[in-house]
């Protein structure tokens, strides 16, 4: 369907749904990937999705159908089940009435790219087949998945309101090992032409063959060098408490924090709609989107905050449109290394959980590649460790930013932070 398409269709839904309250949404997205293990593609997938959901309410109660009959004369049975459902929902003590009219979307460029939409099958046949290559070539085993999706979004008020989106993306990720030694990537961007197959795999094989050799991190403090991947792992955790309410209610790290210093003064946090990981332009209740700097300058400025809370509190209602960068520096990782005397460079983190979430402490482990580096050079391979850590607190000792990257939901720079003492555990 197109833009115009979409729109009518949403629009009809709310007229069907004859409630003082509703907001329809409809969404088509297809996804078509790749995945591959042990060297051989194990699954190819190419899926097509259209969906509306239809929420409609009376001012007291809400109720939500979902539905993939799309088609105009299916609407007012869709919308009598909707209502029917209505009918024996409870009376909601925080409902909140449709958007107001006059609402304004703004306008998000660069989100779709046209080749990319189309979802070919062999460039990503092509990059898998690289992938695979090298690594038979190698003697190492390889496993990954690569992919492109399309998704475009309408949605429409009672209150008049109605809005259009879409966006594309791309992405390979991928890890080679041989035994204990293993190396990873994951490169993502809106077409496909901004993915570095042939870079990605000659940086990764590399890896591998500088992770043989592990030894145990030996005794002393360290500063620590986070590969992008590494710091979007950390920070990816921040917008599950970035939440007004939590704050309000004491039980997040956030709690009482507003206008004071969360992080060290290198560290700026927003969302920028038109940034190099494009953002959305409204929510699924419709609110439109806006840019937003959560925390500047090592200050908490914002927190996303739902309409209810906003009419309650008085704050401004705010949410994460899909977007989440953090600032970058000059330089890349290897400029990064050349500064650190004693340090260990990790290039992921992975199977990490809370340990205290009012805290935000976590705990992890490192993998597919600890390094110690000496004297700004890269100096042996170091074996897997468990690590709690508070992302906050290490976002205090920043000492340097390198440049941006762009990760699954926005960019963010490799990072070298004071010195930990080893065990990272306490």
């Amino acid at each position: 369907m197109n833009d115009r398409e979409m729109k009518e269709f949403v629009e009809a839904a709310v007229r069907a749904a004859g409630t003082r309250d509703a907001v329809a949404v409809l969404t088509e997205s297809r996804e078509a990937s790749v995945r591959f293990g042990q060297n051989r593609i194990t699954q190819n997938l190419d899926v097509f999705r259209r969906e509306l959901k239809l929420t409609v309410g009376d001012g007291e109660r809400k109720a939500t159908l979902t539905s993939q009959r799309i088609d105009m004369d299916a609407l007012p049975a869709i919308a009598g089940e909707a209502r029917s459902l209505l009918a024996t929902a409870s009376p909601d003590p925080e409902y909140m009435p449709s958007v107001p009219g006059g609402a304004v979307y703004p306008v998000i460029h660069g989100a779709w790219d046209e080749y990319t939409a189309e979802c070919p099958a062999s460039p990503r046949m092509d990059a898998v087949g690289k992938v695979i290559d090298r690594a038979e070539a190698d003697g190492y085993q390889a496993a990954g998945i690569c992919g492109m999706s399309s998704e475009q979004t309408a949605v429409s008020t009672s209150t008049g309101n109605t809005g259009f989106h879409r966006q594309t993306s791309s992405a390979l990720s991928f890890t080679m090992d041989q035994g204990r030694a293993s190396s990873y990537t994951s490169l993502s961007g809106t077409g496909w032409n901004e993915i570095a197959v042939e870079d990605a795999v000659n940086e990764v094989a590399s890896r591998v063959a500088m992770n043989m050799d592990q030894k145990e991190v030996p005794p002393g403090e360290y500063k620590l060098i986070l590969e992008p991947e590494a710091t979007w792992n950390l920070m990816m955790f921040l917008p599950w408490i970035m939440d007004a309410r939590s704050a309000d209610e004491g039980v997040s790290v956030f709690s009482g924090m507003e206008g004071k210093s969360v992080t060290g003064p290198e560290v700026t946090i927003s969302s920028t709609l038109n940034g190099a990981r494009p953002g959305q332009p409204f929510n699924e209740e419709g609110l439109p989107a806006e840019d937003a700097v959560w925390i500047g300058n090592g200050v908490l400025k914002a927190l996303p905050c739902d309409r209810y809370t906003a009419r309650t509190t008085g704050r401004k209602p705010l949410f994460i449109p899909g977007t989440l960068d953090m600032n970058g520096g000059a330089g890349s990782l290897d400029d990064l290394v050349a500064k650190v005397d004693r340090g260990i460079l990790i290039r992921r983190f992975w199977y990490i959980r809370f340990v205290d979430q009012k805290s935000l402490k976590l705990t992890g482990m490192t993998r597919d590649g600890v390094f110690l580096v000496e004297n700004g050079g890269i100096t042996g391979a170091l074996s897997d460790f468990r690590w709690n850590w508070r992302p906050l607190d290490l976002f205090r000792k920043i000492e340097h930013l390198g440049a941006g990257v762009r990760k699954t939901y926005g960019t963010v720079p490799p990072l070298v932070i004071g010195r930990e003492r080893w065990p990272f555990t306490d």
